[in-house]
């Protein structure tokens, strides 16, 4: 067992944290050759390739946890969507304009015809406009009588965020068999009654991701099976063709203060008396898969770590979002010790990311968010992330996991 240490101790841990080195991590998970870190794409695997190396560089034995993925989709090649019309006639922008939908079936060609707005009466060998996008059971009933009447497909409206862009999805439910174009809602309205051209060649199909994980022990053996876990996950959303995606804030930015974390846990040399482990989860873009892997690799070998799962660390907007999950009093409590000592306010708030699918397994759990400028969008780039919130970040995950790691017991306030 460690002895007692001060709080000024471990406050001067936290101090640590060099900010420079967190952004030269960020810079190069956000490198064009990782094409968005997209699940499934040559890119993605190179972002693997890398966390594995920066896990190695820093003197820990990364250990890689593959897991199959069913399905994923994504534009293999440019595509395309015109419009000739009474009150449109022009070559829409991908991304700005228009995008693929999550539920589109395969269009494999260039698929021409007029669009007439829905009325309930499908016609053949035209595209239906629709005002609303129906939700569950009732898109895939509505999707069917199109179908059946002939019908070429669907013109569906999707509203630009606060980037201009249109949020690019990257899963949704089982797709229906008609090609789907999800268009700005305020050029969907002036297309009825054009002639549409419309082709996003999509790829659907399986995938593996890979969850990399690596640990410090702990000083005492009796807490070996009580880690203290910190994650995030690598994954991003993918570029488009033509156009790429840093994926900064969502979430480059809470590994790379993963990472920095970790060296200066290492550089402390005295193990605290729980272990510390750091898992740079896989899949959270298609439904949180890696984490759930991990956790259920975890429960099944009896181990029961209290969880701080990082999303989002490049904008700092007033207080650290915190959502707990399962039995977490000892969490709740590192946490308010660290921010007060820190004066880095908390205020608990949703944080769906991968703490979700630790607690869900019963570990007690929590999501910390700052936030990201535009996330799942083109402008969620280096320029926009605040350097000041990512040392924020790695400062609050630091401290809490030394208290934590102590079980908040033997800490001294001098």
């Amino acid at each position: 067992m460690t002895g007692v240490v001060t709080e000024g101790e471990l406050l001067a841990l936290a101090d640590g944290i060099d900010q420079a080195r967190i952004l030269a991590a960020l810079e190069a998970l956000c490198a064009p050759e990782f094409t968005g870190r997209g699940i499934g794409t040559p890119g993605h695997d190179k972002a693997t390739d890398w966390v594995t190396a920066t896990f190695a560089g820093l003197g820990l034995e990364p250990t890689s946890l593959p897991f199959g993925i069913p399905e994923v989709y994504r534009l293999e090649s440019e595509s395309l969507l015109e419009v000739d019309g009474p009150r449109l006639s022009a070559t829409l922008e991908h991304r700005v304009d228009y995008a693929e939908h999550p539920r589109s079936g395969p269009m494999d060609t260039v698929v021409e015809g007029v669009a007439t707005p829905w009325d309930d009466a499908p016609r053949a060998g035209e595209w239906t406009i629709l005002d609303h996008v129906p939700q569950g059971d009732a898109f895939a009933e509505l999707a069917a009588k199109v179908d059946a009447a002939g019908g070429l497909g669907l013109l569906t409206p999707q509203n630009p965020d606060g980037s201009g862009f249109l949020t690019k999805r990257t899963i949704g439910a089982p797709p229906v068999r008609l090609p789907v174009v999800a268009v700005r809602s305020d050029l969907l309205e002036r297309m009825a009654g054009g002639t549409v051209r419309a082709h996003l060649p999509l790829f659907r199909g399986p995938a593996t991701g890979t969850d990399v994980v690596a640990g410090l022990p702990g000083g005492d053996p009796d807490h070996a099976n009580r880690p203290v876990l910190i994650s995030a996950h690598y994954d991003g959303v993918g570029a488009d063709p033509g156009r790429h995606f840093e994926c900064a804030g969502d979430n480059a930015s809470g590994v790379a203060v993963l990472f920095e974390v970790a060296r200066v846990l290492i550089a402390r040399g005295t193990p605290f008396p729980r272990p510390v482990l750091f898992a740079v989860v896989d899949a959270e873009e298609v439904g949180a898969l890696g984490s759930r892997h991990h956790a259920d690799l975890l429960v099944a070998d009896g181990v029961r770590p209290d969880v701080i799962n990082l999303d989002m660390a490049g904008k700092f907007n007033g207080a650290v979002a915190a959502e707990v999950g399962g039995d977490s009093a000892a969490l709740i409590s590192a946490l308010d010790r660290a921010g007060r000592a820190l004066r880095i306010p908390l205020a608990g708030g949703a944080v769906a990311s991968d703490n979700r699918q630790y607690a869900g397994r019963g570990l007690p759990a929590v999501g910390l968010g700052l936030g990201a400028a535009h996330y799942h969008s083109p402008l969620d780039t280096l320029d926009r992330i605040d350097p000041d919130a990512l040392r924020m970040a790695g400062r609050l995950v630091v401290l809490s996991t030394a208290f934590l790691a102590h079980d908040n017991e033997n800490i001294v306030k001098e």
